[in-house]
């Protein structure tokens, strides 16, 4: 993974947890869906997931002004049978419900070995990895996926029909943080693109393309992302992206991306209905833990070991994310400019005090 270079400010992370915590109270949002969303996106700009951590706040804002999303949602629970869940999320926070679904599906699993939780009626729910690492960090190992509104296009297609639906894997590792994939299953999430608006930078080639569905490297340009595997191999992407979109419609009673409100607006008194779905796993009912321990480790261990190209370095999933980790810990998360301004201009709408920040250029 590249990191993205964010001219903005830094300010210590859980100064702006609790920041965002209150702003979304003082907008009327009940407090566990505030201290989920808080904490959700938070966890994402603190392990550099820059495109769905902070910069997501005035979207969801957005969203709860028009009516979009429940600011007062009461999730439902309902164990299917022994090894499934559905959390009904009230249209709501995706957030709070995601979390509330791994903690369900863990309890099942902890019995049954497997538990799948499913979540209906939601809405965006940030970095699918944030709950995947939740569930690493328990023990268990996690599966999770969302899908989303249409903004990718098809492999061959001119016209966007999937949605960025991301998958997410996350595995315990003994002696340190989860490993964590979290990809989506287009070339890029479509926030990539807002990033690279909000900062001024142009997009890799066969990312996005324009209106006509030709490629374009101008962010400003960019109206939809491209499958993974971009022009030659994107049916790849676009087979990975029907599966995600399967489970998450079909097994949560939602419509398919292409049935569903825009994130991006104009209009923001629709609800979206977004479904999530999670896999927990328990390694202690497959195997005795010392050995499943010693498996994971031996492989990472290998996976790093191999010989590297020149000025290159072979990586495990989220070991740069883990390094980065570290220096935000003590740095501070990054925020691009135009995200602060539109939080600061919350903060004086709703009376909240504005977390210390310092310059960065990034």
């Amino acid at each position: 993974m590249a990191l993205e270079k964010i001219a903005g400010i830094r300010a210590a992370a859980r100064d702006v947890e609790l920041f965002v915590a209150e702003l979304f109270t003082a907008a009327g949002v009940n407090r566990e869906s505030a201290e989920a969303c808080a904490r959700a996106v938070v966890d994402a700009s603190a392990r550099a997931y820059d495109t769905h951590g902070v910069r997501l706040i005035p979207f969801y804002m957005q969203g709860l002004a028009g009516g979009r999303i429940n600011k007062t949602p009461t999730l439902t629970v309902t164990e299917k049978a022994a090894s499934a869940v559905h959390v009904d999320a009230d249209d709501g926070l995706g957030h709070y419900a995601s979390y509330r679904a791994i903690d369900e599906a863990a309890k099942l699993a902890e019995k049954t070995g497997v538990a799948v939780a499913t979540v209906g009626r939601s809405t965006h729910h940030g970095a699918t990895g944030v709950y995947t690492r939740y569930a690493a960090t328990k023990g268990f190992v996690a599966i999770g996926m969302t899908h989303a509104d249409a903004m990718v296009i098809p492999h061959g297609g001119a016209s966007a029909f999937f949605g960025t639906n991301p998958l997410s894997f996350a595995v315990p590792v003994e002696g340190e943080d989860p490993m964590v994939l979290d990809m989506a299953t287009s070339s890029i999430p479509f926030n990539r693109v807002g990033l690279r608006r909000a900062t001024g930078q142009p997009l890799p080639e066969e990312v996005a393309v324009d209106d006509k569905g030709e490629f374009t490297t101008d962010a400003n340009a960019a109206v939809w992302v491209a499958p993974v595997g971009g022009a030659d191999y994107g049916y790849k992407g676009s087979g990975l992206a029907g599966m995600v979109d399967l489970l998450c419609s079909a097994f949560t009673g939602m419509g398919h991306g292409k049935t569903m409100a825009s994130f991006n607006g104009p209009d923001f008194s629709k609800p979206i209905q977004i479904g999530h779905f999670f896999i927990v796993l328990s390694p202690a009912v497959f195997q005795a833990l010392s050995a499943f321990d010693a498996r994971i480790t031996d492989f990472l261990a290998d996976l790093r070991a191999q010989p590297a190209k020149p000025g290159q370095k072979v990586y495990a999933p989220s070991d740069i994310e883990k390094a980065e980790a570290k220096k935000r810990a003590v740095d501070g998360i990054p925020v691009d400019n135009v995200t602060w301004g539109a939080l600061e201009g919350f903060a004086a709408q709703y009376g909240v005090k504005v977390p210390a920040a310092t310059a960065d250029a990034g």
